[in-house]
């Protein structure tokens, strides 16, 4: 006979939602959350994003955006991390298929925006695609080697500046609440946290 588990149902819902309330109050237990933010630049943010970028590249860094013949190093760069993006029943990440992701860059369906080493090796990218009122971020990663120091929120400053020069000011992010270097990173460049989805296992 097959062996079969009852594993707890995890509902997703807005933390702010009378039913994820009425849960709570009930015993519920938060498996894990995830968020989503958004941003409209300003002079302020697009000042904010400038020093951004200029810390990375005065720290020997050239930003800019990728052409789609560089879609093959993004792979490379996403694969190398792909263990380490949190995994949860609201968010997760399929590292993308090299050719298409490169006919969606040729073709306008996504824009991706890079930092590279003096030696030319990609070391962190944001990947951005056009929503229904905005421009969403698809996903942004970082060499395990030289994380934390600012090369997420440089090329994610570098993609605001650029998009936003050619008439998109609305942008959205999000991920898991796990992830609070993410979380930072956006909020550094003036993203602000406007939804928190918790998920609940029922008592």
């Amino acid at each position: 006979m097959p062996v079969t588990t009852n594993v707890p149902a995890v509902r997703v819902l807005r933390s702010d939602d009378p039913e994820a309330v009425r849960l709570l109050a009930a015993g519920a237990q938060v498996q894990g959350e995830s968020w989503g933010a958004r941003l409209t630049v300003t002079p302020a943010v697009a000042a904010t994003c400038r020093a951004a970028v200029a810390a990375v590249r005065g720290a020997g860094w050239t930003v800019r955006e990728l052409v789609p013949e560089e879609a093959a190093a993004l792979v490379e760069l996403d694969a190398g991390a792909a263990a380490d993006y949190p995994v949860t029943v609201a968010t997760s990440h399929d590292v993308p298929d090299g050719a298409v992701l490169a006919a969606a860059l040729e073709g306008g369906d996504r824009w991706a925006f890079g930092a590279f080493a003096a030696d030319g090796r990609l070391d962190a990218a944001t990947v951005l695609y056009p929503a229904s009122d905005r421009i969403d971020t698809d996903f942004t990663v970082t060499r395990s080697e030289v994380r934390r120091r600012g090369l997420a929120t440089a090329v994610k400053a570098a993609a605001l500046l650029a998009l936003a020069g050619a008439g998109h000011v609305r942008f959205g992010t999000g991920g898991a609440g796990a992830n609070v270097g993410s979380r930072r990173a956006n909020e550094a460049l003036g993203y602000a946290v406007t939804e928190r989805w918790l998920h609940l296992v029922a008592p």
